[in-house]
């Protein structure tokens, strides 16, 4: 799945090209489904990722069906609701980021490293020591980010998707805040890391990419008023208009 910096700046892209959005809502949206609360080795989730992330498939990697969270959460949402609505749109973003993710920087990891995934059944952590640092860098290099400008006072309003608790959500957004304001020593080491796993640009890219497929999604839903039909993914959608 994406990480939590690379999700608000996806975030922080969007609240510019789509119009009379919530951007505390918003922002919260957009990490929401990764409010399961985890187990000591980060692992198994609760509510686990079928729940949450409306998977399908087993194994690492996501296979979300982020138009049943569409059809089921956010369609009869109206615009003009607007805490309600830039929430669920987030956490809606959140679900087909993630599939981009899978395709574009996770399968293609463990397909670049497959002996050291299956000598290291937490050969994981170490590609992740990238992600994570990647996001450190941009939180420290952008104090005027949305990380910093809303997302650390943003609190959840009209919070009421029945498979979540809000407990749940509260306490992974408190994580998240103190977890990126860390100034310890393993933080300054991000700055002297060799991304071999997970570059800058290819961070960079998958944004800006990423951002632009959203938008596509936003206006197909929402402009042109596209009936998904049975798609299961907005990415299959988007193959059927483009």
């Amino acid at each position: 799945m994406a990480t939590w910096i690379a999700h608000l700046r996806l975030a922080e892209n969007l609240l510019k090209r789509i119009p009379n959005l919530d951007e505390s809502q918003f922002a919260i949206g957009n990490v929401a489904p990764d409010s399961g609360i985890p187990d000591e080795n980060w692992e198994k989730f609760n509510p686990p990722p079928e729940v949450t992330h409306f998977k399908i498939s087993e194994g690492v990697h996501k296979n979300i069906a982020d138009l049943k969270f569409y059809r089921q959460y956010l369609a009869d949402v109206k615009p003009e609701d607007a805490a309600r609505f830039s929430l669920r749109l987030g956490y809606f973003f959140h679900l087909v980021t993630d599939n981009l993710w899978s395709i574009k920087i996770g399968i293609p990891t463990t397909e670049r490293y497959p002996q050291e995934f299956a000598a290291d059944p937490k050969f994981i952590w170490t590609v992740k020591g990238d992600w994570y640092g990647l996001d450190f860098i941009h939180v420290r290099d952008h104090p005027d980010s949305l990380f910093w400008r809303v997302f650390l006072q943003a609190h959840p309003l009209n919070f009421d998707l029945d498979f979540l608790p809000l407990a749940a959500v509260e306490q992974q957004l408190q994580y998240i805040k103190e977890f990126y304001q860390r100034t310890d020593e393993k933080i300054q080491a991000y700055y002297t890391r060799d991304y071999s796993y997970l570059s800058q640009a290819e961070m960079d890219r998958f944004i800006a990419e990423t951002t632009d497929t959203l938008e596509q999604v936003y206006l197909a839903l929402w402009r042109s008023k596209i009936n998904p039909n049975s798609h299961l993914s907005a990415l299959q959608l988007l193959e059927t208009i483009q």
